[in-house]
């Protein structure tokens, strides 16, 4: 788990795009192997400077990491999702090395990869 964080303000190199203002981020759990940690977070920095409604962050962030890891398209296999918020709960199943919740400024962003449920439809 990498317990990383700081400030940023500088020209994102993946995405080509200028920060507005400088944007505090900390990894608080990762299971993402560090380059898919570090494009989360710079996707999602740039998502909060773009963007004020926290389902347009969401939206943002889930759509360009897909772009960035898209699937094959089989149905075995998951996507991703993305919760943006500033007091939530969650409980996700995640695939493995698949999982990362990052603080950025006041907002804690979770993005996971799933697929389906991993239980059976009807079980009690």
């Amino acid at each position: 788990m990498a317990q990383q964080g700081g400030l940023l303000d500088e020209p994102q190199e993946q995405t080509g795009y200028q920060l507005q203002k400088q944007h505090y981020y900390k990894i608080v759990t990762s299971y993402m192997p560090e380059s898919f940690e570090q494009d989360a977070v710079q996707i999602a920095l740039v998502a909060v400077d773009k963007y004020r409604q926290l389902k347009d962050i969401a939206f943002y962030i889930k759509h360009e990491y897909d772009k960035k890891y898209p699937g094959s398209g089989k149905a075995t296999e998951g996507v991703y999702h993305c919760i943006v918020g500033k007091s939530f709960a969650s409980a996700v199943s995640h695939e493995t090395r698949q999982f990362i919740h990052m603080k950025v400024d006041t907002y804690h962003v979770i993005l996971w990869k799933s697929k389906d449920t991993p239980f059976t439809a009807g079980a009690e």
